[in-house]
Parts: C-alpha cells; sequence; structure tokens
C-alpha cells in the first residue's frame, strides 16, 4: 500500500517544508520535492493545508477496566482520534492498576482489541510493595512509571483515594512517605526509565484547607485550598531526588508559574526534570470559572491569567517539553454536583489537539513549536522516537492533517466520550485537525472515523543506565 499526500506545508520542529510524503506499507518512505513523479495506490492533495507529526497525548485515564461507567479505552480512543491524535499513552490508575509485568501485559491484550490509534501503557508505583516489578515493566515496554504522591489507595482494589477522611484507615494503603519515594526514584534510574508525578505536596494541602476553615464552597476557595506552593514545594523535593539518584524525573499537568520556576531552575542546574502541562491550564483561568462552571475543577486546579502565561512561556522556552489532556471522565451525574462535592476531571482527548489548535491560531507558540511539544518531543520523552513523532523515512506514517481555516463549535451532545461533559462546551475554536493518517492508512476524515479501529500497542524503548 502505498499512499502519497501532496501538496501541504509539512510542519516540523525545525521548520516548514514544501514537500510531500510518500507512505509505504504503514512507514513513511520518502519526503518528495514538488514536481516529482511519483506513483502511488491512493493520493491525497492537501493543499492549504497543514500537515504535522501525529499529535500524541502522553495522559489519558480510559477507566477501563473498572471504572467504565465513566469511560472505556474504545470511546477515549475513538475520541482521541477524531481529535487528529494518532497515539495516547494509557494512565496506570484503573481497577486492578498496572503495577506488575503480568497485568501490563494484560492490559496491552485487552486494549489491542478495541484501540482505534496506537497506545502505550503507563505502570504505576506504589512504594515499597511493587518496586521490584518496575525495572521488568519497563523491559516489557511501559512508557513510564507514575506515582501518585500524596495520594492513598483502597487495599481491596488500589483505587486512589483523593480525600483520606473518605475513608476508615484500615481500608487504606498509606501514602508512601519520602525515604519509600526516594526508594523508587533509584529503582527506576536503574532501569533508565522515568518517573513522573502528580505534584500538590498533601500536608501543605492539609493546611491549607484547615486554615480555609469550612468546606469549599467557590472557586476563590478551590484555590486556596490548593495553593500553588503545593505544587511548587513537590517539584522541588522531586529535583533533588532526581539529582541524588540520576533519574529522569517528569512532572504532569503542572498548573502554576511557581511550578514552572522551579522546573526552570532544575533543568539550569543540569538536573533530569522535565514537564508537561495540559490545555486546560493554557486556555482557560481562574475568571473563566462564571462561564464554565464547577465543570472546570481539575486538580491541580486552573489558576490565573499570569500562570496561563507563565505557562505558555514555559512552553516556548522549552521548560514544558509535552502536553497532554489528562483525560479522565466522570459521570455527567458527578460533574453535575456541586464544587465541593463534584470529583476533580473531565473530558479531554477530542478537545486535546482542537484546543491547543485554537491556541496556536491566536499567536501563543509557532507551528514549528506546537509540532514539539504535541508531538516530537514527547515522543522522544517517552521512548517511542523516531518511531513515532517525526516525518522521517522509516518513522510510521502517522500524519495530522490541519485545516487553518475550519471551526468547530465544542458541543457537549456531539462529543463521542461515554460521559460528554467538555469544560469547552459552546467554545468556538479556530483551526480544525480534518484527516489522520495511522500507519499509512485514513484512519480519519472530517471528525469520522474511516474503516475500523487498528490501534496497536508500541513499546517504549529506553536508554538503559
Amino acid at each position: 500500500m502505498r499512499l502519497l499526500i501532496k501538496n501541504g506545508s509539512v510542519v516540523t520542529p525545525d521548520g516548514v517544508l514544501e514537500q510531500d510524503i510518500l507512505c509505504e506499507d504503514g512507514r513513511i518512505a520518502a519526503l518528495l520535492e514538488r514536481g516529482h513523479n511519483a506513483q502511488a495506490d491512493e493520493t491525497v492533495d492537501v493543499s492549504g493545508k497543514l500537515v504535522f507529526p501525529g499529535f500524541i497525548d502522553p495522559h489519558v485515564h480510559s477507566r477501563d477496566p473498572g471504572m467504565t461507567e465513566k469511560e472505556d479505552f474504545a470511546h477515549s480512543t475513538l475520541g482521541a482520534l477524531v481529535g487528529g491524535v494518532t497515539t495516547i499513552l494509557e494512565m496506570p490508575n484503573a481497577i486492578p492498576p498496572v503495577d506488575s509485568v503480568e497485568v501490563l501485559r494484560q492490559r496491552k491484550e485487552q486494549h489491542e482489541g478495541v484501540a482505534w490509534v496506537d497506545f502505550g501503557l503507563w505502570g504505576i508505583a506504589i512504594g515499597d510493595s511493587n518496586i521490584d516489578e518496575l525495572g521488568p515493566m519497563f523491559e516489557a515496554g511501559a512508557a513510564a512509571i507514575k506515582i501518585f504522591w500524596g495520594y492513598a489507595l483502597r487495599k481491596d482494589t488500589k483505587q486512589l483515594v483523593y480525600n483520606l477522611g473518605d475513608e476508615p484507615p484500615e481500608n487504606l494503603i498509606l501514602p508512601p512517605d519520602n525515604g519509600a519515594v526516594l526508594r523508587v526514584f533509584e529503582a527506576v534510574a536503574a532501569a533508565g526509565g522515568l518517573l513522573a508525578a502528580h505534584c500538590e505536596d498533601r500536608d501543605i494541602l492539609a493546611a491549607s484547607q484547615e486554615d480555609l476553615g469550612h468546606p469549599i464552597e467557590t472557586y476563590e476557595d478551590l484555590l486556596a485550598a490548593r495553593p500553588a506552593v503545593a505544587e511548587a514545594t513537590s517539584i522541588a523535593v522531586g529535583a533533588q531526588f532526581a539529582k541524588a539518584t540520576g533519574c529522569r524525573f517528569h512532572v504532569v499537568h503542572m498548573a502554576s508559574a511557581a511550578g514552572a520556576d522551579v522546573v526552570r531552575e532544575a533543568q539550569d542546574l543540569g538536573l533530569p526534570v522535565t514537564a508537561e502541562t495540559c490545555p486546560q491550564y493554557l486556555s482557560l483561568t481562574d475568571s473563566d470559572y462564571e462561564r464554565v462552571g464547577p465543570m472546570m475543577k481539575v486538580y491541580p486546579p486552573i489558576r490565573s491569567a499570569e500562570d496561563r502565561d507563565a505557562l505558555w512561556e514555559a512552553v516556548n522556552d522549552g521548560t514544558i517539553v509535552s502536553i497532554g489532556s489528562d483525560h479522565a471522565p466522570h459521570t455527567v451525574k458527578e460533574k453535575s454536583q456541586g464544587l465541593a462535592t463534584q470529583p476533580a476531571g473531565g473530558v479531554g482527548c477530542e478537545t486535546f489537539g482542537p484546543v491547543m489548535l485554537d491556541r496556536m491560531f491566536a499567536g501563543d507558540t509557532t507551528p514549528e513549536r506546537f509540532a514539539d511539544v504535541m508531538s516530537t518531543s514527547t515522543a522522544k520523552l517517552y521512548g517511542l522516537y523516531p518511531r513515532k513523532g517525526a516525518i522521517l523515512p522509516g518513522s510510521d506514517a502517522d500524519l495530522t492533517i490541519v485545516d487553518p481555516g475550519a471551526t468547530w463549535t465544542v458541543r457537549n451532545e456531539e462529543l463521542v466520550a461515554k460521559q460528554p461533559t467538555s469544560a469547552w462546551n459552546g467554545f468556538e475554536l479556530t483551526g480544525m485537525p480534518t484527516m489522520v493518517i495511522l500507519r499509512g492508512e485514513v484512519a480519519m476524515k472530517d471528525r469520522k472515523p474511516v474503516g475500523e479501529h487498528r490501534g496497536r500497542f508500541v513499546p517504549a524503548r529506553h536508554n538503559a543506565g
């Protein structure tokens, strides 16, 4: 099968190329100067459109298995596809969590049966209890290990418990102390892998809630109960652990200027610290709460315009190397509750590409930088490059075709998600993914899947040592 993508502007981190792309047997065969005479079984003319390396969403919670009333892998990967994504990385905290090689392999087989896009798998670190499984999970292709720093787990299901008061202590696996976390850093460093963390210091959160003196009633209360210093403190501790062990440490869903400052300082010292942020932190601020309402509740919370602008600065200067959706759905009923009681998280796969493109076309970043953080540097971070994240001969022929003039108004009732609850409901976005090429075949056109699901597991390949 030979597919020719012609007359588009090919966007790479190094520049925009006016070249055609020849795909053969699922890989990129060649980049061709205009006027060539290459023959193909199928030719797609994308005049006037931008051709990006396929978007990679590295931060997806599909709730599958164990919480499929909220979402499942078929819905999340279809949402990713129609939003322009070619690869996702699935977070490990389903039921049971991916805490061993055995579960990782089971999850791979389960998800390959329904996946609409290619996917990788995260593993989870649970303190000392599964520390011997971390190295073997990397050997089996895990993209990264995540530690939910500061969160307890239920003993029976190992499900995250966001508020310790919600469960009797005898039912809980308490959060690992810093000594146990340091041992996790050492184990991941020995495996040559990547360790990521949800960074909010639990002691600061507890003290801040106590200082608030009453249940959360307003968005200002939420910000007071989860201050930016909680994020910055955990990042600073993680940076010191990275310095002590040599472990590559990645901060997921970074939400604050304070956090970005700590990451930048660590990088300036040569420490192996990287960071991700999300569309919600780059497109919304606390002032949007009046419009969006409790649907905007995520952890860490969306903060001020100053924080948003600082995160964009971090994206553009390379402090932030990756962007992920943090797709974390709950039921419509749960997300319809008030701010104090509803769970944090929401639908994000399907809007990931369109929201970020809207901000790119608004001038918040360049197409070249966009290609890097949405694909290339993400693939490098997680051990997927150059198979993924590149428009190079030999790379998988994963491409996202974008129409700069297309617009889309987000409407919950039109979303693919099993529980359609978007913070961007009613927002009109400019610049849309209108076609996805997955391993050399058209997989999506005009927000509709083409053909059957054909996603595959993509093992990560990190350099040991």
